[in-house]
């Protein structure tokens, strides 16, 4: 019986990095991404439960993945364990998750990671992630670029911010459209992201296929592309194989109005 990976072939390189989440297909991380080699550039490893991903093993992240073509970063738990109170002692539970995760992928030299800001209010929210990012600057040499999501844009935490505390930025075009994020969208902010996630929101998260995307959201999204990176990297957001295919020539087709 003919599989989805048998009977798709290999897709071409593309000018600049095509990145896909690690589940596409039902099965393990290993399967997804040896699926995935060849077909995009880099591989989001999406760590997003805590205490599953602390229970992965080499079965689930062999050594020889290291030796696929491919390029990697990974996008944190969206549960980490923050503590209520702003004390750098009271960070490092969550933070030593975050250590004993990374660990985990070592032999992958992952580029970047990704994170969610924690779910507190604002001024929290900022004392915490001074404390990650002294943390991160301390033990990591790559980036640590902080996304926005439906309860916190980034922006909130004041333009200058990421600058003031070393973090980057991952804009998700898909958050940006589905909250209507139009301050974020306006600001400075997307001209400084080095990764972008994109998907369709229908309405909210759904990340559906960017055949999906409606003509008001195309007419965003022709706006906000000349003020993006030409060398930020592009993750289709995208849980299904087909679903993610068919967004690749849409995507091709917004980003040839980055300038």
């Amino acid at each position: 019986m003919s599989t989805e990976q048998d009977a798709l072939p290999p897709l071409p390189s593309s000018p600049a990095p095509v990145a896909a989440p690690s589940f596409v297909m039902p099965d393990d991380i290993a399967g997804n991404v040896r699926f995935l080699a060849g077909r995009v550039e880099e591989v989001a490893l999406c760590f997003f439960e805590n205490a599953a991903c602390l229970a992965y093993t080499e079965k689930d992240l062999p050594p020889d993945l290291r030796e696929l073509p491919l390029r990697w970063h990974v996008h944190l738990p969206f549960d980490l364990p923050w503590p209520e109170t702003t004390s750098a002692a009271a960070c490092r539970p969550a933070l030593g998750c975050v250590q004993r995760l990374l660990d985990k992928i070592v032999c992958l030299s992952p580029r970047c990671a990704v994170l969610h800001a924690p779910n507190a209010p604002t001024e929290v929210r900022q004392e915490l992630l001074r404390h990650a990012s002294r943390f991160w600057h301390e033990y990591h040499d790559m980036p640590l670029l902080l996304e926005n999501t439906y309860n916190c844009d980034v922006l909130e935490l004041g333009e200058g911010f990421l600058d003031e505390v070393g973090l980057g930025f991952c804009l998700d075009v898909g958050h940006l459209l589905g909250y209507a994020q139009h301050a974020l969208r306006t600001s400075a902010l997307p001209s400084r992201a080095a990764l972008l996630h994109w998907s369709a929101p229908c309405g909210r998260d759904a990340h559906a296929a960017l055949t999906r995307l409606t003509d008001e959201e195309h007419v965003l999204l022709r706006e906000l592309m000349p003020r993006l990176s030409a060398q930020a990297v592009h993750l289709l957001e995208i849980f299904r194989w087909r679903a993610l295919e068919e967004s690749l020539p849409v995507l091709a087709r917004l980003r040839a109005c980055i300038a």
